[in-house]
């Protein structure tokens, strides 16, 4: 998350400032897309006998030894490939295999450390001005339109600008940048109106790919073409089966070293455990303990136990419902959620609670202050909706069939129903239920994040407009208290100084109950083959920002 303080003047190389990949609504999908969380990580053997074996807290090191060269490497997924392209979140769980990026921010060479990609290296001769020194040997993929040409830092302007066009695209490039600009071909510059600590981050998201302008100019879009100049090549793609990746032969590294990188698509949770058990797929992300356990059996596989970067929330719409507005029947509905049970039921005890900054973050507030926030009063609550005239408060409760939803839906029912709430369920295809909530057409829905690379999205969800700052993520409540702590702490470039902010403000958010209610962060599970070598999950899955992986059959 957030690290080092205070860029020095002229300071060159990987910065220490924090970072993040900051996405937009529909990005939010955390247990739909194959990613796997790297921090607090635990080995335990599959099939081999061995004893459990401690980790370090953070990414377990790479395997050493010598790479070796071809192979694929089958990953499976329960959800459609839905697109391409590299500036929409549709196609963003996808555009790093495919595109190149000004930096990347990355868990695994150093927890929360961003890393240069098309910058060799960059200064900040003052705390608003970036310059970003690129590296020469970079071409696009040789394929029409761009055909092999360099990547050159006006290639970084034009694709910033069309991702600024984007629906939903991040805010922050408006309220923070002046200007940026490609001065000659290899220096890419960027003036912050005022310090901004999560510039890098900007550049760092996956939104941010690098593309060829004439690209767009002859698909019109880039749903189904993709001509980056990143690790891999697309040799086939349909939405529905998947994504057949080959190594890029002009990448400006020696790796990849496997040939194919394959991401299939599966119905569901049992056909990857069944397809992983078979040696069918070579990784499987479990979302449980339960489902890890059933392939712990399996010869020649290892475990790795962390604690998950993905965390859940339950969001209630006052643009839909008037009721929501009134703080006293957020709280009820808050102190009738019992979020241990659902820890209990749907994680079998393998989670923690999550304040406004789940618990993996060094800006989280202390586990026991979480709790006490937590703790459950149904007579409490019927006292303040019978105050606020809503002792038969009903609303929709809307949630999209991927992962545990549907579980997690039918516990926060059962739960307001103690309180005398009704939770009327709407289930939905997740492209429907995706669009509704886009569209702000739901009263109340359940969801779960993606694992970000910082927390700058888990606590600016809860401005007003959202971490965006869009009409997009307007949810009816307005909190000019939060809002304005909220932009001190995006202004804030020491480190220490910008969690005590950010602690402030949880602590606010803890008390207004809402509009949005976290829940828990879960433990994950991360279960590979071991001829797989040199590999590291990553936060946002297989091979994602790294790799150096191969195979090994030995």
């Amino acid at each position: 998350m957030l690290t080092n303080a205070r860029m020095a003047a002229k300071k060159k190389g990987a910065s220490g400032m924090s970072n993040r990949a900051r996405l937009s609504r529909r990005s939010f999908l955390g247990g739909a897309v194959a990613a796997t969380g790297a921090a607090g990580l635990v080995l335990a053997g599959c099939g081999g006998g061995e004893k459990e074996k401690e980790g370090t807290p953070q990414a377990v090191e790479t395997v050493t030894g010598e790479p070796k060269r071809g192979g694929t490497i089958r990953s499976p997924v329960t959800t459609p490939v839905l697109s391409l392209d590299p500036n929409t979140t549709e196609g963003v769980s996808v555009a790093p295999y495919l595109y190149s990026y000004v930096v990347h921010a990355t868990d695994w060479h150093k927890p929360d450390e961003t890393i240069g990609d098309m910058a060799e290296s960059w200064e900040t001769p003052t705390e608003v001005d970036w310059i970003f020194h690129l590296r020469g040997d970079a071409v696009f993929q040789n394929l029409p339109p761009a055909s092999g040409r360099p990547v050159v830092a006006e290639d970084i302007v034009k694709s910033i600008d069309r991702y600024r066009s984007m629906p939903g695209a991040n805010t922050a490039w408006d309220q923070w940048t002046e200007r940026y600009a490609a001065p000659d071909p290899r220096t890419f510059t960027i003036l912050t109106k005022k310090p901004y600590g999560y510039m890098l981050m900007d550049l760092g998201s996956p939104l941010t790919a690098i593309l060829p302008i004439e690209a767009v100019d002859e698909f019109g879009d880039l749903k189904s073409h993709a001509v980056g100049s990143g690790p891999y090549m697309v040799k086939t793609y349909e939405r529905n089966q998947g994504l057949e990746l080959v190594r890029n032969p002009t990448y400006y590294h020696d790796f990849p070293y496997i040939d194919e990188f394959d991401i299939k698509v599966l119905p569901d949770e049992a056909s990857i455990q069944a397809a992983f058990r078979a040696g069918n797929v070579d990784v499987y992300a479990a979302t449980d303990k339960l489902k890890a356990d059933t392939v712990r059996s399996v010869g020649g596989t290892s475990t790795q136990t962390f604690l998950d970067r993905i965390y859940t929330v339950f969001e209630l719409n006052a643009t839909k419902v008037e009721a929501f507005k009134d703080q006293r029947v957020r709280e009820a509905i808050d102190l009738a959620l019992d979020r241990q049970a659902m820890i209990d039921k749907l994680y079998f005890g393998d989670a923690e609670l999550a304040g406004p900054v789940p618990p993996l973050w060094p800006a989280a507030l202390p586990k026991e202050e979480v709790a006490q926030a937590y703790q459950r009063d149904v007579v409490k609550a019927k006292q303040l909706l019978s105050a606020a005239g809503q002792e038969n408060l009903s609303f929709v409760l809307s949630f999209g069939n991927y992962s545990n939803c549907a579980d997690l839906a039918s516990i926060i029912k059962a739960n307001l129903a103690d309180a005398g709430i009704t939770a009327n369920l709407k289930p939905g295809e997740v492209g429907t239920w995706l669009a509704d909530l886009m569209g702000g057409n739901f009263e109340s829905t359940t969801f779960i994040h993606l694992r970000y690379l910082s927390d700058f999205i888990q606590i600016n969800w809860h401005h007003s407009h959202g971490w965006a700052r869009t009409n997009e993520y307007y949810l009816g409540v307005d909190d000019d208290q939060v809002d304005s702590m909220l932009d001190q702490v995006n202004g804030t470039i020491d480190v220490q100084a910008r969690i005590k902010l950010e602690q402030d403000v949880q602590r606010l958010v803890l008390k207004r109950h809402g509009p949005t209610l976290m829940l828990y962060e879960p433990y994950g599970y991360w279960c590979a083959y071991d001829y797989i070598k040199g590999y590291t999950p990553t936060a946002y899955g297989f091979g994602e920002f790294k790799y150096d992986y191969w195979i090994d059959k030995g």
